[in-house]
């Protein structure tokens, strides 16, 4: 169940990310650049190198379930630029 150790956290993080999807010369490869993403949830389970975050929550007040979760997402923290609890 979702309670006061669950924190709703924004999350802005460093993304991996193809720039493309088709065969091209090597030369005609983009300058990489950053992308810059941000998450909004509830941080669900954290380790040392990870945490869990869901956006989406129903039925939180199911004891036997703890709720029922949709949209989990687990973000390494070596990509995490900012995190604000909300």
């Amino acid at each position: 169940m979702i309670n006061k150790k669950h924190k709703l956290t924004l999350i802005e993080w460093e993304d991996s990310y193809s720039t493309d999807d088709k065969w091209k010369s090597v030369s005609a490869m983009p300058k990489p650049k950053r992308m810059i993403c941000v998450s909004v949830g509830w941080i669900i389970k954290e380790t040392k190198n990870n945490i869990l975050i869901i956006p989406h929550l129903s039925d939180i007040k199911n004891k036997k379930s703890s709720g029922t979760a949709f949209g989990e997402m687990v973000i390494p923290k070596s990509s995490i630029r900012k995190r604000k609890e909300l």
